[in-house]
């Protein structure tokens, strides 16, 4: 259970005599670490504390798949960010996830870590770590149920958004029944739960299709490993207008030939670097070639950044076939 972990009294002593608090989760953010942002930030409001929730990009623009969450108003731009003695960092697997506010997080007095992903290397001065949880909404629940906040519909909208994205509509193997009982707590309190499937899974601009289309086209499957992976330009952003924040969802198509184990989605950054997504059926652990090249995730969904798609290509061919 998240309260038996070691430091949480000493977390939630600090959310307790904070009277302001900021708050931050990984770049580029997904649903887990949007709505453990902002339920968060909710929460703490509840009880009274100011809360100023943002992450470290610049400039700060919501996935348009999840600009119906609650409160998203509310974010601030990361060079907007206030000083405060208490910082929370959220979903983040190591401290350079939180992007261009990493410096500032650190000079705080309390940094606390609020994350369920492997390997995570525990950079804050309160580490509230649980690999076993399904996402960090998960903890965050417990946290602010041990608070006294009583949780309602906008704070709950934001928890089941980031339990569903984090457990693949409950399909991923970080389902449980625990995982289940939590997520019916949270519809009991009005969710609109067929409308957060809609938004999150089931709604692409038309310009998204033609995106796709050009991934799919140039996906190379590799029999021999299981392994299939495809790659998309900067380029490509610029001739079909989609932002690289609406590009989440190319991975999970790649990956459901039945012909691949694993998938891999190379991103081209402004840098000239590439992001890579992985993901795995399983057994293969895409978690632990993603560490190995200084990233992190989770067991079957991991990332790292690599130089060129061809090289990226033979550091995950290299890590399938030993």
């Amino acid at each position: 259970m998240s309260h038996a972990l070691p430091d949480w009294p000493e977390g939630m002593r600090a959310l307790r005599e904070a009277p302001v608090i900021a708050l931050a989760c990984h770049v580029n953010p997904d649903g887990d670490a949007l709505g453990s942002l902002l339920a968060l930030s909710l929460g703490l409001r509840k009880i009274g504390k100011t809360t100023h929730a943002s992450w470290g990009c610049d400039p700060v623009t919501v996935p348009p798949s999840y600009r119906f969450l609650p409160c998203v108003e509310s974010l601030v731009q990361a060079r907007d960010m206030p000083e405060s003695e208490v910082f929370v960092a959220l979903d983040c697997g190591a401290g350079d996830r939180l992007g261009v506010l990493e410096d500032q997080a650190r000079k705080c007095k309390t940094l606390i870590n609020i994350d369920h992903h492997p390997g995570n290397d525990c950079f804050g001065t309160v580490n509230l770590v649980d690999t076993e949880a399904s996402s960090t909404a998960e903890l965050v629940m417990g946290l602010l149920l041990d608070l006294g906040v009583q949780l309602d519909r906008d704070i709950a909208t934001c928890l089941y958004t980031g339990v569903v994205t984090d457990t693949g509509r409950f399909q991923y193997g970080n389902s449980n029944p625990g995982t289940l009982r939590l997520a019916a707590e949270l519809l009991a309190l009005d969710v609109p739960a067929p409308a957060i499937a809609l938004e999150v899974f089931e709604s692409n601009q038309f310009s998204y299709m033609k995106l796709l289309g050009r991934v799919l086209e140039r996906a190379t499957l590799v029999p021999e490993e299981r392994f299939v992976y495809s790659w998309v330009s900067l380029e490509d952003l610029a001739t079909t207008g989609i932002g690289m924040d609406e590009t989440d969802k190319l991975i999970d198509t790649l990956r459901s030939t039945r012909d691949a184990d694993v998938a891999a989605m190379f991103k081209e950054q402004a840098d000239g670097n590439y992001r890579v997504s992985l993901r795995s059926k399983g057994p293969v652990s895409v978690g632990s070639i993603a560490r190995s090249h200084g990233g992190g995730g989770h067991e079957l969904a991991a990332g790292y950044t690599t130089t060129d798609v061809a090289s990226g290509v033979e550091q995950i061919l290299e890590a399938l076939r030993s």
